[in-house]
């Protein structure tokens, strides 16, 4: 008989067989003991697991009597990252995933996937650690579980447990004793040569608990508070390539005592810029968790890579298994991770990653503004694209044309999204990527409406059984989370919402959503027709981009139905217009909408430190303020970042339809006509608006120029 495949186990607790075996009986719980195989016959599950491997297939059985039987519903959480490890799991039937938190960034990334016959918790369940990763069912998932009170009674009942758990902690008592050989050393004892210290990058010398003492015959001596990290030896491997490396041991305490004192002072003497935040100075341990972030971007990995030699030459290389290579090198994933996690936590809604000649551009779009974050030496150009792409699923091979795709992460417990771009430029490909929260899907209207009487006007915009209603502006002015919040506001279990979009960015309960594909003719045309066949209440369209679109959408407001839809138009009134160059008719439109609304988002002023300012006559005439309005600028301070400003707040202009407008739009008057009347009937438009808002100390003179454009 063929000896067994080893089994495998990981860092997260999860043994996973090298050869799968066979299947193990199905509701291994209930299984009846089975005969002994004869010779050839394949062994039992257990008799692949080292605990269990001393033991026969009678006394298998056994123990299989003594498992419980689980079942699991799809994304039905099993064991949880951190929670108390008491029991062993074995999959009989259905699909796991196994992810772990990154402990920088708080992102979840994906390890592994697990089927039948593999197994997960055997060192939980020896050692009673908590879990160092989170399993969840991908599909409806059987598991006979074994908890720590029944394998001592088995180890009781079986002494070959207790023999085979005997060899297992004598691997454990070999590791440890590769330890003993180790010097303990106390730093507060060693002269340590200033130069030394520059061998490694201080940001990971904290990151890993190291610290090079001393340098001689090519051999250099680290202090590390953990000599079997052996992730902390293959980085700094990268960066002094071709040394022996000899681990000494310090303890924890120690190494933060000369991290916060004796390295300052050392550094300090060399002329190195001591690691501070604004010029002031600073622990080294024990910083917040969102600097270690920023310090991972712009200190650590970027002077690791600096460092690197093996990238250099591939940044034009056109082999799939080279690129595969270079994006999984460990420190171009922890600059991607980085990148990602500092984005999330700035807030940002667009992360540009741009290559120039010389270097790579990284910026982030915050507030609506776009702000470099970092630039990246040339030579990571190639691991970082290629990893973002391997992350979206987009061909890593293909740099020719461009492709979009998607990365799906959680942090702190909120599923987000990231739609990523790439395009072939001049230097390489450019990737941008648009943060989605998918969490974010529960804001009212009165969260992004500030005013009291245009707000109740979109109230009663939305709450119209039937007709059509569009929403105007540029790219970027919030014209989704406007729709977004008004279909929160009137969703119901009474109410057959649809949703045609390209792409889907979030998540609505209760709302059949549809993600247009033009590839296999599934435009929004389409699943409009595909709509008025589903008994809809209420339709949104992502946007009306063409006649066929257009046309459809109003024949169903006409129906019955109540439409949503975006159009890129500068004014409320530019909408008609846009309409009949889609070739709308104009009778059609007059019949059909109930209200169009335009918008823009422009940022917010930091309350906390906004401070009375003088405007010239002429602007303050032009937005309609009386010498008696007070307006406001941002001073700039802790909370804001010295900025002045923080967040963003949307500027409206909201026409109701009434029978003096739907007179004019079917005669196809002009929009300065239409935009004079709805005025006239008491619409709020965009300048006036932004002036309320300035009256409010809302937002700044400078920034409402910035977004509502002067036309006279």
């Amino acid at each position: 008989m063929a000896t067994p495949a080893p089994t495998k186990t990981t860092s997260t607790n999860i043994s996973v067989p090298v050869t799968p075996p066979p299947a193990p009986p199905d509701a291994a719980a209930a299984a009846a003991p089975a005969a002994a195989p004869s010779e050839g016959q394949p062994l039992h599950f257990l008799q692949r697991i080292k605990l269990f491997s001393g033991l026969s297939v009678d006394e298998c059985q056994q123990v299989v009597k003594r498992m419980k039987r689980r079942d699991f519903p799809p994304n039905q959480i099993i064991v949880r990252e951190g929670a108390p490890g008491n029991s062993m799991f074995f999959i009989t039937a259905g699909l796991v995933e196994v992810r772990k938190k990154d402990p920088n960034t708080g992102i979840d990334f994906l390890l592994t996937e697990m089927g039948p016959g593999q197994n997960f918790g055997e060192m939980s369940l020896l050692t009673g650690k908590p879990r160092t990763a989170t399993v969840s069912a991908l599909q409806p998932t059987t598991c006979a579980v074994l908890e720590q009170k029944d394998f001592q009674e088995l180890f009781m009942q079986y002494p070959k447990i207790g023999l085979a758990l005997t060899t297992i902690l004598a691997d454990r008592v070999e590791q440890a004793s590769q330890q003993v050989g180790i010097e303990f050393i106390n730093l507060a004892k060693m002269q340590i040569d200033p130069r030394v210290l520059q061998l490694l990058p201080q940001p990971m010398m904290v990151q890993h608990r190291v610290l090079p003492v001393a340098f001689a015959n090519n051999r250099l001596t680290l202090a590390m508070t953990n000599p079997n990290n052996i992730i902390a030896l293959d980085d700094i491997r990268r960066v002094i390539k071709g040394v022996m490396i000899e681990p000494v041991i310090v303890t924890e305490e120690d190494f933060r005592k000369f991290m916060n004192t004796t390295y300052q002072q050392l550094t300090k003497k060399e002329d190195e810029p001591a690691a501070t935040s604004g010029g002031k100075q600073s622990e080294l341990i024990g910083a917040p968790k969102a600097e270690v972030t920023v310090d991972l971007l712009q200190s650590d990995i970027i002077r690791d890579l600096q460092m690197t030699e093996d990238l250099q030459a591939s940044v034009t290389t056109d082999n799939k298994q080279e690129l595969m290579n270079a994006s999984e090198d460990a420190p171009i994933i922890r600059l991607a991770n980085s990148i990602l996690g500092l984005a999330i936590k700035k807030g940002t809604s667009d992360i540009h990653i741009e290559p120039m000649e010389t270097d790579v551009q990284v910026r982030f779009r915050i507030d609506g503004v776009l702000q470099v974050v970092q630039n990246l030496p040339k030579k990571v150009q190639l691991g970082l694209v290629s990893r973002l792409k391997i992350l979206s699923k987009l061909d890593i091979s293909e740099k020719r044309l461009p492709q979009d795709g998607r990365i799906s992460v959680q942090m702190e417990g909120k599923p987000i999204d990231f739609r990523v771009s790439s395009v072939p430029a001049k230097w390489g490909e450019k990737i941008c990527m648009r943060i989605l929260d998918k969490s974010n899907t529960t804001l009212g209207l009165d969260k992004v409406i500030s005013h009291e009487p245009v707000l109740k006007l979109v109230r009663e915009l939305v709450s119209q059984p039937y007709g059509i209603m569009y929403v105007t502006g540029p790219t970027g002015s919030g014209k989704t989370t406007t729709l977004y919040s008004a279909l929160a506001e009137i969703n119901e279990p009474g109410i057959n919402i649809s949703t045609a979009e390209d792409p889907i960015e979030y998540d609505l309960p209760g709302v059949v959503q549809i993600q247009a594909n033009k590839d296999i003719g599934l435009d929004f045309a389409r699943i409009l027709r595909a709509f008025l066949r589903q008994d809809p209440d209420v339709i949104l369209v992502g946007e009306t981009r063409d006649k066929e679109t257009a046309q459809i959408a109003v024949e169903a407001a006409l129906t019955g139905h109540m439409v949503f839809t975006t159009l890129h138009t500068n004014s409320a009134a530019g909408a008609f217009v846009r309409l009949g160059e889609m070739g709308v008719e104009p009778f059609l439109m007059s019949a059909s909408t109930v209200g169009v609304m335009a918008q823009r988002l422009t940022r917010r002023l930091c309350q906390k430190c906004k401070e009375p300012t003088e405007i010239d006559d002429t602007v303050r005439q032009y937005l309609g303020l009386s010498k008696d309005d007070v307006t406001y600028k941002g001073k700039g301070c802790e909370y804001c970042n010295e900025k002045g400003v923080k967040g963003r707040v949307g500027i409206y202009e909201v026409m109701k339809m009434n029978a003096e407008l739907r007179s004019m739009v079917a005669k196809g008057a002009s929009t300065e006509d239409i935009h004079a009347c709805a005025v006239k009937n008491g619409m709020i438009d965009l300048k006036a608006y932004a002036g309320i808002l300035l009256r409010e100390g809302l937002t700044s003179v400078e920034e409402v120029l910035q977004v509502v454009s002067v036309q006279e």
